[in-house]
């Protein structure tokens, strides 16, 4: 089954910007793709950093979402990530995730498990 939310995170273009090496242009882009072309995703979520602000775009199908509900999706996808920045903002001990650790396959639970083995 193939998933129906695909997440492009672009990166962040402070860098860049500030360099001189890019500016962004006030012209609309257009449409990404036609109206009549059939979707990947039901819901397609691209974000990047600016200025250092994190932007966020949704492409959706208007048939199938109102508006409304990717307001507050938004909306609550913002308030889970300043939830997120608030806890590790609180943290006077560095915390080690699986992705720390390099490409090998370990769970959360693995590496609380070798942890509290040592």
């Amino acid at each position: 089954m193939l998933p129906e939310i695909s997440f492009n995170y672009l990166g962040r273009w402070d860098r860049e910007m500030n360099a001189g090496a890019m500016s962004m242009s006030g012209l609309s882009a257009g449409a990404s793709m036609s109206p009549q072309s059939e979707r990947a995703y039901s819901l397609d979520i691209t974000g990047n950093v600016i200025d250092g602000k994190l932007t966020l775009s949704v492409i959706y199908d208007k048939q199938e979402y109102r508006e409304s509900t990717m307001q507050a999706l938004l909306a609550n996808y913002k308030k889970q990530l300043l939830l997120i920045v608030a806890h590790c903002m609180q943290q006077t001990e560095t915390e080690l995730t699986p992705s720390d650790l390099g490409s090998a396959r370990v769970t959360l639970e693995d590496l609380n498990e070798l942890f509290s083995n040592l």
